[in-house]
């Protein structure tokens, strides 16, 4: 008989030990797991890298509070910035590509975005359809305060289409406001675009022609918008476009990727408390596999004699309980792994639907094998001493009656 076959024997007496063994190194594998997988994941998709730009222009304050607003479309926004402070950046020799945004409006949850047709075609996104008509002569009646006929249309993003069913030819109107329950206002757009799906939070927005924003009730006269996106010629150009704008009275730049870096880095400790915790629950695993073979010994002690009497090795007995030991951590490694990704897809799913932001559930991390080797080698270590136990069983002891 081989080896693993005496093993899993071994295994499969000890049925209620060895799976209550096993889920328990599973459990503290799929935490460990599922904890590397989000952190690693999260600051991924939270990277500035995925949307194309450098920048975040905006009013003064919370540099957080702007990329949150802007880049995610979570929380309020700071504020406005002159319509003027667009135009100098339009023109910026250092300047590639400006795109203003204005916000404040919803639809049934979703953030309503007002731009330029200049953001679909400077970021590459796909559209089923076309994209809105923008008129930047209208943009500049409404915000004197005239009135003036043009277009009212929009392109919504992916998951904003799934979630309020709209479809290209349908109209709505928006909701004042960021939260469901808004007053609704009187005009009417027409969805002419579906945005394919990109993965990122665009897909949770809808997105309205600038300035058929501007023709709503209570924004005309607006001379500001929410922020700029700024996409630069060059790296050196954005550092020095980032501390020229800072400098200014009336707006702030934000490097979205350093911003969010920095967030991530105050409060990285959350996860490594929770991988501290899941390290705990494994190492008390494998002192439970350590007592649990250990105590069995006493109850092997004949069938060991046995193997010896038969011509079996003192290092075979040594490896068949290294083995027990070693497999069970298999068991609970291959389980754990299992389990902490479908926790990582699942909590993906969620972090997705909130902020758009795409967190692969069975994306496998480089830590995963020093994880599972790590236990491994913490289930060999708890099979040490009962091994050495069962190693030093002396044949004529354990082939003579117990009292």
């Amino acid at each position: 008989m081989s080896l693993w076959k005496i093993v899993l024997k071994n295994i499969v007496q000890r049925k209620l030990s060895s799976t209550l063994t096993a889920a328990s190194i599973g459990l503290g594998v799929a935490v460990v797991i599922a904890v590397l997988a989000l952190r690693a994941s999260g600051r991924e998709g939270f990277s500035q890298s995925a949307f194309g730009y450098e920048l975040v222009v905006g009013a003064k304050g919370s540099g957080l509070q702007l990329v949150l607003n802007t880049v995610y479309h979570l929380d309020t926004s700071p504020g406005n910035v002159p319509w003027g402070r667009y135009r100098e950046l339009a023109t910026h020799k250092a300047v590639a590509a400006a795109i203003p945004l204005s916000v404040g409006d919803s639809l049934r949850g979703a953030r309503i975005v007002g731009t330029t047709d200049a953001y679909f075609s400077a970021f590459n996104l796909a559209i089923d359809g076309r994209p809105f008509r923008y008129d930047p002569a209208r943009l500049e009646q409404a915000m004197a305060g005239k009135e003036a006929e043009g277009a009212f249309e929009a392109v919504v993003g992916a998951r904003a289409a799934q979630r309020t069913g709209l479809r290209i030819g349908d109209t709505f109107q928006a909701s004042h406001g960021i939260e469901e329950g808004g007053e609704a206002h009187a005009e009417k757009w027409t969805v002419v675009g579906i945005l394919r799906p990109t993965g990122t939070p665009n897909d949770r927005a809808v997105f309205i022609n600038l300035d058929s924003f501007y023709e709503i009730k209570g924004h005309r006269q607006t001379s500001g918008i929410s922020a700029i996106l700024v996409k630069t010629r060059s790296p050196s150009a954005a550092l020095m476009l980032e501390y020229d704008l800072n400098q200014l009275p009336d707006c702030m730049a934000a490097v979205p990727a350093k911003v969010m870096a920095e967030f991530f880095d105050k409060f990285d400790w959350i996860p490594l408390l929770f991988l501290a915790i899941a390290s705990l629950v494994v190492v008390m695993a494998a002192v439970s596999i350590f007592v649990a073979i250990y105590n069995s010994m006493s109850e092997r002690r004949r069938a060991i004699a046995i193997m010896r009497a038969l011509g079996a090795r003192r290092s075979t007995v040594l490896a068949i309980v290294m083995l027990e030991a070693v497999t069970l951590c298999l068991f609970g490694c291959l389980a754990g792994v299992a389990v902490g990704h479908l926790l990582t897809a699942a909590a993906g799913a969620i972090l997705s639907s909130r902020s758009g932001v795409s967190v692969p559930g069975f994306a496998f991390q480089p830590e995963e094998l020093a994880v599972v080797a790590g236990v491994l080698a913490l289930g060999a270590l708890a099979g040490i001493l009962p091994a050495l136990k069962a190693y030093r069983t002396d044949i004529a002891d354990g082939l003579s009656p117990s009292s």
